[in-house]
């Protein structure tokens, strides 16, 4: 269907609704709450929106989003849109049942006297796919019409009200909303016009403007920049928001305090625990300074059989002669993921607040934290595809990120360890009652599985395991020695 058509089927159908004796309205928040008129179109006649805020950081990422802008009404411009669409809303499946139980929607769309729709979009997706499915409960789309002569910046703050208030509320993921308020800002809302419509404060808005700057500089300190959906970790959006706020509030002060190359040493060590098994806001509180190093996260790896190439070569990991294979990240099972290109300013995503880089006077060494960091994101793409690794062994990605994942989560148990014993002179004592506790419970486990067939396969993992920590209990026999020599350890001295 043409512009042309589109354009004249909704003058027809407003002129027909102005002659229905109980014409449908609906009151929006647009104009100081304007009544609109509601008809019906086709379902083949609305234009998915391409700008839709839901859709902004999956298609920023898309191979063809060059085209998309080109010419958001062709055909494959709005087959792209309409995938995108699909796949963006986190309750598709539920909504699709929902309308084929209601018969249709509940509540209108909103669409311009163009043909464009600036809400149900998701909705003119699923419908169409029933009536594909041949399970449609009806072929038309119920729209509200906007006036002539809407401009853009009424469009955009539309959008951000009606987002909040959609069926079978899917509100945006934290990246889609951080992207609609830069969007906002630079169409020339201030933060504290754009927080008025999302019941919030001005501050937060500004935080928001600078949690998506941080996404872009974390992003920028990868060897392969990821798309900024990849920070869209399985946790909550509230959680999820409060991860980014107290690292913008540490980078920070780190920026501050120390230099900008130990800002970003800190968002590298913060993004192994995020994309490991510890994006829970009360865990990475935890992975603060030199944790990956000092609390045992590196001893780990470098103990283990199959990984310890990550930190005994940091140089080679992700390198271009890099041994590990893994498949390349994939979007909707078809296309390899692009890094996105930058078609206008800087401050279009946001990252007029990353400013300038500040020279800093040192270095700051990263080598294994850079290597651990590249593993973890290789593993997370791979999935459950075969990673293989240097020395001849095969693990999948998920397997690879689960055992990273356990080291992870032990040394920030060690980081809180180290802040519950108190002060320095109390935390030798309190650290060694824990390591004996330890293994009493290790013991206990073991008397627990050691008649079991499944557990064979596993007495050598601990014969190695013990005899890692007798060589810990023979440095602190040697420690002993030094201070207290009439002490010795299991010993009455």
């Amino acid at each position: 269907m043409t512009e042309s058509n589109r354009q004249q089927y909704i003058l027809q159908a407003l002129v027909d609704h102005k002659g229905e004796a109980d014409p449908e309205t609906v009151r929006l928040p647009l104009r100081n709450s304007k009544v609109l008129p509601v008809i019906e179109v086709p379902l083949g006649l609305p234009l998915l929106n391409a700008d839709s805020f839901r859709i902004a950081p999956q298609l920023e990422e898309h191979p063809d989003r060059a085209l998309v802008r080109a010419s958001p009404e062709s055909d494959e411009a709005q087959r792209i849109v309409a995938q995108l669409v699909r796949n963006a809303h986190r309750k598709a499946a539920d909504l699709k049942e929902n309308l084929l139980e209601e018969g249709g929607q509940t509540q209108p769309g909103v669409i311009t006297r163009a043909g464009k729709l600036i809400n149900a979009n998701t909705r003119c997706v699923l419908l169409r796919e029933l009536q594909r499915e041949g399970k449609g409960p009806a072929g038309t789309l119920r729209v509200a019409v906007l006036p002539a002569g809407i401009t853009d910046q009424e469009l955009l703050e539309l959008e951000m009200v009606l987002q909040q208030q959609v069926e079978l509320k899917d509100k945006y993921q934290l990246v889609g909303e951080l992207m609609m308020i830069q969007r906002l800002f630079n169409e020339g809302f201030t933060d504290e016009q754009i927080a008025r419509v999302l019941r919030t404060k001005g501050k937060d808005v500004r935080e928001s403007r600078e949690i998506l700057a941080l996404m872009h500089r974390a992003r920028q300190l990868l060897r392969d920049p990821l798309p900024l959906t990849a920070f869209e970790v399985a946790t909550s959006d509230r959680d999820r928001r409060q991860n980014w706020s107290e690292l913008l509030r540490d980078v920070k002060a780190i920026d501050n305090r120390e230099s900008h190359r130990a800002g970003d040493l800190h968002i590298k060590r913060w993004l192994i625990a995020y994309f490991t098994k510890a994006s829970s806001v009360h865990k990475l509180r935890l992975a603060v300074d030199d944790w990956v190093e000092r609390d045992g996260l590196v001893d780990m790896l470098e103990d283990h059989q199959d990984l310890n190439f990550i930190v005994s070569d940091p140089e080679g990991v992700g390198s271009k002669d890099d041994p590990i294979r893994v498949p390349p990240p994939t979007t909707g099972g078809t296309q390899p993921l692009a890094p996105p290109q930058r078609d206008g300013s800087d401050d279009d995503l946001g990252l007029d607040l990353l400013g300038e880089e500040p020279e800093d006077p040192e270095p700051v060494a990263t080598g294994q934290v850079d290597a651990i960091l590249d593993f973890v994101l290789a593993a997370n793409k791979a999935g459950d595809e075969i990673i293989d690794l240097p020395n001849g062994a095969a693990m999948t990605g998920t397997e690879a990120l689960d055992t990273v994942g356990r080291g992870v989560v032990a040394a920030l148990d060690s980081v809180r360890r180290r802040r519950q014993a108190g002060g320095r002179l109390n935390r030798p004592i309190a650290e060694l009652e824990r390591a004996r506790n330890a293994l009493k419970t290790a013991l206990e486990s073991l008397d627990e599985v050691g008649d079991d067939p499944g557990f064979t396969a596993q007495w050598k993992r601990v014969a190695m395991t013990a005899s890692q920590v007798e060589e810990v209990l023979d440095q602190l026999q040697a420690k002993l020695a030094q201070h207290s020599p009439n002490a010795r350890v299991g010993g009455a001295g």
